[in-house]
C-alpha cells in the first residue's frame, strides 16, 4: 500500500487499485491544488499496470467529494479570462485520466457528491451510490453564480436525457441515489443498513461492476460520450420550459442559470471537445462577476454561523426542547408554534382569547400527522415545558404583566423568553425575579424568514443564551446571538429602510416606484408592501420605541399614526398602502391612499432620482445603520449584520449583504450621499481606503 497526504492506494485483488479520498484535518474532501495533483500522480502510477479495474471512493463518513476549492475562487475573482479558461482545463486533464486508461474506473460514491465531486465521478466509466441519506448527487455551482467547468455541462447530457441534464444544472438541485438512477446518472444502488457497512458494500458491488463491465463494450460507452447528445426530445421546448423555471425560481439569481441554459441548448448538437470549449467561455462570462462575489460571501456566512452563531459560548452544552409554552397565538405567536410543531416540538398554546388559540392549534395540527399543539386557557397549563416564549402585543408593560403571571405558575422552567421586536430586554425584564434565565429569540417571521435573533440580556447568563441557540437550530432556523439594543439589528435595519422610504413619499415619490425599484434591486417586497406584511400598527409602536430610546433611524413620520387612525392596518385590514382581496392575496394598488395621505405630501415628486439613485438613497441609510450597529458591539462581527439582513430582511443573496454591498459601492459613495448623517465607521473608512471585508 502506497499512501500520501490526500489519496491512498491499495489492491484488494492483484489486478483491481483502490483509489481512496481522505484529506486530513477535514471533514470534507475538497479539489484544491494538492488534491488534484495527487490524483493525477495516482492514476499515472495505475496506467502503467496491467489491471483489470480501478475504483475511486472516499473515506469521509458523509462526503464523497464536495467540490471545488471555494476559498480560492472567492480569492481569484479576479482573475482574467485567459487564467479562468485555463483553470479550466487544468481541472478537466486531471479528470480525463479516469476514463483514459485501459481498464474501467468505478465511482464508488457514499455521501455528497456535488459540483466538482460529482464531475470527478462523471468522468469514471461507472458510478454506484448508497441509499445512506446522506449521498446527494448534483451540480450546485449556478447557487454560487458559477456553471460547472470540468465538463458537467458536457457529459451530464450525454448520460442521462438532456431534459433531465438541464433541470439538474440550471436548478442546481441535488437528488438521492434512487433519483440518480432513475435519470441514469448512476449505474447501481448499494443498500447499507448502517453507514459503516458503507465501504465494504461499494468495494464488492464496484469489483462486480469492473468484472461484469469486460462482458460489455465499456469502450463504446466512452466513445459514445464524445458525440453530440442523443436524446434531445424537443430541443426548443426543453429550453422554454427550463427558461420559464429558472425566471420562478427563488432558489437561485437568474444569471448563471440563463448563460448555463444557453450554452446547453447550443453544444447540445455538438461533439463533446467543441462543447468543453463553450463550457469554459460559459465559465468565463461568470467567474467572478458581481452575483458570484455576492453568494460567495453570502456562502462563507452560512459556514461561518455553524460555527460562531453570535457573541455565545459554544462550548457550553445545550438540551433538546421537547415541550414548550408559547403565551400569545397572533399572528407571530401562532407561526412560532407551527415552526416548533413541524420540528416535533410540542406545544402549549395560552391566548388571553381562548378560541384564538383553539384555532390556531387546529389550523397547525390539520396537515400533521399527528397533533402537536395543544391549546390552553390558564397559566397553571404551562407547568412541565421546558421553555416559555411569551409573544404579545408589542407594548412593555403588557409583556412585564404577562411574564409575570409565567413566574408565578409552580413548575414552569427558570428558562424564559420573549419575542419582542424591538423593546429591549433590559426594560422588559426589570421586574423579573429569574433575569439570569431570560433573553430575548425574536422570530423576524417564522414562515417567510429563517433568521432569529437570540438577544443578551444585561443580566442573561450565558448558557440560557447556549441553550437558546441550540433550540433555534432544533427548529432548523438560523440563531445569531447578539447584545441588547433598541430594535436589535434586523428591525433596525428595516427602520431606516422604511424611513428613508417614507420620507421619499412624503417628497412625493410613489408606492409603486419605490417598492419596484427595490424589488428590481432584489427584495423579494418593497418597503411599502414590507409595512403592509407587518402590521402599520406594529412598525409604528417598534418605531416609537426606538425612537424613544434615541435612534437615529427613526424620524416618527406621520403617516404611520394617520394608517393606524383610519384602521389601514395593511394586509391584516385588508387595506394599507395596498388593498388585498383575501388574506394571502396580491397586493393591488389603490391610487385612494395618496388622497388619504396628500397633507403629508408635498408634491408631485423631484425627478432628480432615477430608480438605481433612489435605492442608492434607502440603502446608504441601511448602511449608515448597520455601521453604527458595528460601532455599539450589538453583534461580533460584520458577518452578522450580514447575514442578519439577508435571512431577517429578504436583502438579495446575491448582493451578499449590506456591508458586503456597501464595500462594492464605497464609503466616499455612502459618505456623499448621507453628508452630515454620517458614521464615524464610515467616515474612517473613506479616510483610510478601508472597507468592512
Amino acid at each position: 500500500m502506497s499512501s500520501s497526504n490526500m489519496v491512498s492506494l491499495n489492491f484488494p485483488q492483484p489486478n483491481i487499485g483502490v483509489i481512496r479520498i481522505d484529506a486530513p484535518d477535514s471533514s470534507a474532501n475538497v479539489l484544491d491544488d494538492q488534491l488534484f495533483e495527487e490524483l493525477s500522480s495516482t492514476i499515472d502510477s495505475l496506467s502503467k499496470r496491467e489491471l483489470k479495474g480501478a475504483i475511486l471512493t472516499s473515506s469521509k463518513p458523509t462526503i464523497f467529494v464536495a467540490g471545488a476549492d471555494l476559498k480560492q475562487i472567492q480569492k481569484t475573482a479576479d482573475y482574467s479570462d485567459g487564467e479562468i479558461l485555463q483553470f479550466c482545463r487544468q481541472g478537466r486533464a486531471v479528470m480525463k485520466k479516469f476514463s483514459s486508461n485501459k481498464f474501467p474506473v468505478v465511482a464508488a460514491i457514499h455521501g455528497a457528491a456535488v459540483g466538482g465531486g460529482l464531475e470527478l465521478a462523471l468522468w469514471c466509466d461507472y458510478r454506484i451510490a448508497t441509499d445512506d441519506r446522506s449521498t446527494r448527487l448534483g451540480l450546485p455551482e449556478v447557487k454560487l453564480g458559477l456553471v460547472p467547468s470540468w465538463s458537467g455541462t458536457v457529459l451530464l447530457p450525454r448520460l442521462t436525457s438532456f431534459s433531465d441534464a438541464v433541470e439538474l444544472i440550471t436548478s442546481g438541485k441535488l437528488i438521492s441515489a434512487k433519483e440518480s438512477l432513475g435519470i441514469g446518472l448512476i449505474d447501481g444502488v448499494v443498500h447499507c443498513d448502517e453507514p459503516a457497512d458503507a465501504a465494504a458494500n461499494l468495494q464488492a458491488e464496484a469489483i462486480k461492476l469492473i468484472e461484469n463491465a469486460h462482458q460489455k463494450d465499456w469502450l463504446a460507452r466512452r466513445e459514445q460520450l464524445q458525440q453530440p447528445v442523443e436524446n434531445c426530445g424537443d430541443l426548443e421546448a426543453v429550453v422554454n420550459s427550463a427558461a420559464k423555471d429558472i425566471i420562478a425560481s427563488k432558489d437561485v439569481y437568474l444569471y448563471a442559470p440563463t448563460v448555463a441554459l444557453e450554452h446547453l441548448a447550443r453544444t447540445a448538437t455538438l461533439d463533446a471537445e467543441s462543447a468543453e470549449a463553450s463550457e469554459s467561455m460559459t465559465m468565463a462570462q461568470v467567474y467572478g462577476s458581481p452575483a458570484n462575489r455576492g453568494l460567495l460571501h453570502h456562502y462563507f456566512l452560512v459556514r461561518h454561523n455553524r460555527k460562531n452563531p453570535g457573541l455565545v459560548d459554544c462550548s457550553l452544552d445545550s438540551k433538546p426542547v421537547h415541550k414548550v409554552g408559547i403565551v400569545g397565538a397572533g399572528l407571530m405567536g401562532s407561526s412560532i408554534a407551527a415552526r416548533c410543531a413541524g420540528a416535533g416540538v410540542e406545544v402549549r398554546l395560552l391566548d388571553a382569547n381562548p378560541g384564538a388559540a383553539t384555532l390556531a392549534a387546529t389550523r397547525i395540527n390539520q396537515p400533521l400527522p399527528e397533533p402537536q399543539v395543544t391549546a390552553i386557557d390558564d397559566y397553571d397549563q404551562l407547568t412541565g415545558v421546558d421553555l416559555v416564549i411569551e409573544s404579545v402585543v408589542e407594548t412593555v408593560n403588557v409583556k412585564k404583566s404577562v411574564l409575570q403571571k409565567v413566574e408565578s405558575v409552580a413548575g414552569v422552567p427558570d428558562w424564559i423568553a420573549t419575542n419582542t421586536s424591538a423593546i429591549q430586554i433590559g426594560a422588559i425584564s426589570e421586574s423579573m425575579s429569574q433575569r439570569e434565565t431570560f433573553c430575548g429569540i425574536h422570530f423576524c417571521h417564522p414562515e417567510l424568514m429563517s433568521l432569529v435573533e437570540v438577544i443578551c440580556g444585561p443580566d442573561t447568563a450565558e448558557q440560557t443564551i447556549a441553550d437558546s441557540v441550540a433550540f433555534v437550530r432544533q427548529l432548523r432556523m438560523i440563531p445569531v446571538a447578539i447584545n441588547d439594543c433598541p430594535g436589535f439589528v434586523v428591525n433596525r435595519l428595516l427602520a431606516a429602510m422604511i424611513n428613508e422610504s417614507l420620507q421619499l413619499y412624503s417628497e412625493g415619490y410613489s408606492i409603486a416606484f419605490i417598492d419596484e425599484a427595490m424589488r428590481e434591486f432584489g427584495f423579494n417586497s418593497g418597503p411599502f408592501e414590507i409595512i403592509d406584511i407587518i402590521g402599520a400598527d406594529t412598525c409604528m409602536y417598534a418605531g416609537r420605541s426606538m425612537w424613544q430610546d434615541g435612534l437615529q433611524c427613526v424620524s416618527l413620520s406621520p403617516i404611520l399614526p394617520r394608517l393606524v387612525k383610519k384602521n389601514l392596518l395593511g394586509r391584516k385590514a385588508g387595506t394599507g398602502f395596498y388593498r388585498y382581496e383575501s388574506a394571502d392575496g396580491k397586493a393591488i394598488f389603490d391610487d385612494a391612499i395618496d388622497t388619504e395621505l396628500k397633507d403629508y405630501r408635498t408634491g408631485d415628486g423631484p425627478a432628480n432620482l432615477d430608480a438605481d439613485a433612489l435605492v442608492l438613497r434607502i440603502l446608504s441609510s441601511v448602511a449608515l445603520e448597520a455601521s453604527l450597529i458595528l460601532e455599539e458591539e450589538v453583534v461580533a462581527d460584520g458577518r452578522d449584520i450580514d447575514l442578519c439582513i439577508i435571512h431577517g430582511l429578504s436583502f438579495p443573496t446575491h448582493r451578499g449583504g449590506i456591508l458586503f454591498w456597501a464595500d462594492q459601492v464605497g464609503a466616499g459613495v455612502l459618505n456623499q450621499i448621507l453628508s452630515d448623517r454620517s458614521s464615524a465607521t464610515l467616515k474612517k473608512m473613506e479616510r483610510d481606503g478601508t472597507t468592512f471585508f
